[in-house]
């Protein structure tokens, strides 16, 4: 009986260090505007996020146990679409959709993390 407690207590404590990776993506707002954004994911919408002027803020947060990437993730795999206000009826020039619009700054290892920066300056 005591080898079954053992061998469970080996498979949850191997299960349990796994790690995963966090997806954050940050909208650095470097205009005189005031930007609203709401990404819709595979998860559902987001929560919608006020980037003041000058500010740079995190506009979607995602932890994923036991996922991890390689390098064919991009910035823009994990977003469905956009809904952008910019104040004083301005129009968003970089389309969030095109990862090359976005920087990505990678964290290998078990607690991996994958962060993408979309920059409006106009």
């Amino acid at each position: 009986m005591s080898f079954y407690y053992f061998a469970a207590s080996i498979v949850f404590f191997l299960t349990a260090c796994e790690g995963g990776t966090t997806f954050t993506k940050s909208l650095d707002n470097k205009s005189s505007e005031t930007i609203t954004v709401k990404l819709f994911t595979r998860y559902g919408p987001s929560k919608e996020v006020t980037v003041n002027p000058n500010e740079s803020k995190i506009i979607f947060w995602d932890d994923q146990q036991r996922a991890f990437t390689d390098d064919s993730y991009t910035c823009t795999d994990l977003i469905d679409s956009t809904h952008v206000n910019i104040s004083n009826g301005k129009t968003l020039l970089k389309n969030i959709m095109d990862s090359n619009n976005w920087t990505r700054e990678s964290k290998g290892g078990r607690n991996a993390k994958e962060n993408c920066i979309c920059c409006y300056n106009k």
